[in-house]
C-alpha cells in the first residue's frame, strides 16, 4: 500500500546560495527549528553560572550522555573545561526570566537569584523540569563552538508545567497548559 503525502510547497521563494546571503537565509531557517529551552550551569569564582542554550541532545541512554555545545571563548567553556563537569537545567515556562537573563550576550551570567539551594554538585535554575549532572567525558572543537560530551551522573526531576521553547527568536510555550504527567 503506498500512501501519498501533499507537498506544502513546490516553489522555491529564494535560493541564498545565488543570492550570496547563506549566512542571513542559515539563521532565518534555524530560527524555525523549535527547541527546548536549557541552561548550562556551572560555578565561576564560585558562584552560580548558567548559559542559556538551544543546542543540546541526548546521545545514548547507556550509559546516559548528552552533547552541548557552547562558544568556545565564553567564560562557560572555561569554567567547564576546568571543572570537568557541566549541569544542564531543562526550563519550564517558569525558567523564562533565568533564560533571558542568561542569554544576554557579553553580560556576566551569575545565577544566584535564579538557583534553587544546593540540591546537587551543579548548579539548579528554579523553574526547571528536569537537572541533570554530567561529567565531561570528551570534547570536540568545531568551528568557533565547544562541542562537550557529558555522562549523567544524576538527573533530578521537577513536577511542572510544560517546557519552555524558542522558536523563531523568541520564547514560546506549548498551548496545553496540562502537562501529561500531573
Amino acid at each position: 500500500m503506498s500512501r501519498k503525502y501533499p507537498i506544502a510547497s513546490t516553489r522555491t521563494i529564494r535560493r541564498a546560495s545565488e543570492e550570496g546571503t547563506v549566512f542571513d537565509a542559515y539563521r532565518e531557517a534555524m530560527s524555525h527549528l523549535a527547541a527546548t529551552v536549557s541552561m548550562v550551569t556551572t560555578t565561576v569564582d564560585e558562584r552560580p553560572w548558567g548559559l542559556t542554550i538551544s543546542s543540546c541532545c541526548s546521545v545514548s541512554v547507556a550509559p546516559p550522555t548528552v552533547l552541548i555545545s557552547v562558544a568556545t571563548q565564553t567564560a562557560s567553556a572555561a569554567a567547564i573545561r576546568r571543572e570537568g563537569r557541566f549541569g544542564l537545567s531543562i526550563l519550564g515556562r517558569r525558567g523564562r526570566e533565568a533564560a533571558l537573563a542568561g542569554s544576554v550576550q557579553g553580560t556576566p551570567k551569575f545565577l544566584e537569584e535564579h538557583c534553587l539551594p544546593d540540591q546537587s554538585r551543579t548548579p539548579i535554575v528554579r523553574g526547571a523540569l528536569a537537572h541533570l549532572d554530567c561529567s565531561v567525558i570528551k570534547e570536540i572543537e568545531v568551528v568557533d563552538h565547544t562541542v562537550f560530551f557529558g555522562e549523567v551522573d544524576d538527573v533530578i526531576m521537577f513536577k511542572g508545567e510544560r517546557p519552555l521553547l524558542y522558536y523563531a527568536r523568541d520564547y514560546a510555550f506549548l498551548e496545553d497548559e496540562t502537562p501529561w504527567w500531573s
